[in-house]
């Protein structure tokens, strides 16, 4: 019994994806297949390599780029029977890819709080690091500007050895 639910299952699939893989003749081939989902590949690639943070931030973000954009596209032309075309394959491509994305980002944000972060994506760590450096530079800039601090004079008084200051 359950063999044969399964069988019903993935035939099921199979036809609802059928027109999303399928080449010009109308079979499911497997460079068909890899022409489908060769540009999701592809992006995917392209967002891990653009992500702030460690393997674990960028695999994610391939993973929820390929997947996302894959499945999207094939399970709107599928929806539609093919009849959108390739314009049914950008739009749901575009569709799955920002859900991936969003998937991939609460992802992140866990991993981030399970080691012990804020529950940041490498994107958020990154811009409240530059942030932060920011406005030191422009505390700097300020006081030089004002004259409260003459340029040099914190690195004249520093102990190299502790970066504290000198008596």
């Amino acid at each position: 019994m359950k063999t044969k639910l399964t069988g019903k299952a993935v035939n099921l699939l199979k036809n609802f994806f059928k027109p999303a893989l399928v080449n010009d003749k109308g079979k499911i081939t497997p460079m068909s297949v890899i022409g489908r989902f060769a540009p999701d590949v592809a992006f995917g690639t392209l967002a891990a390599v653009q992500t702030p943070g460690d393997g674990f931030d960028k695999g994610t973000a391939f993973l929820a780029s390929s997947l996302g954009g894959g499945l999207g596209g094939a399970t709107l032309t599928g929806a539609t029977r093919g009849k959108l075309g390739g314009t049914g394959e950008l739009l749901g491509g575009l569709a799955g890819d920002y859900a991936g994305a969003m998937a991939a980002d609460a992802f992140m944000r866990g991993k981030d709080k399970l080691m012990g972060g804020e529950g940041l994506t490498g994107w958020e760590r990154m811009s409240r690091d530059q942030q932060v450096a920011f406005a030191a530079d422009l505390e700097q800039q300020i006081l030089q500007q004002y004259g409260l601090l003459v340029p040099g004079s914190r690195e004249y008084f520093a102990d190299p050895s502790t970066g504290m200051g000198v008596a």
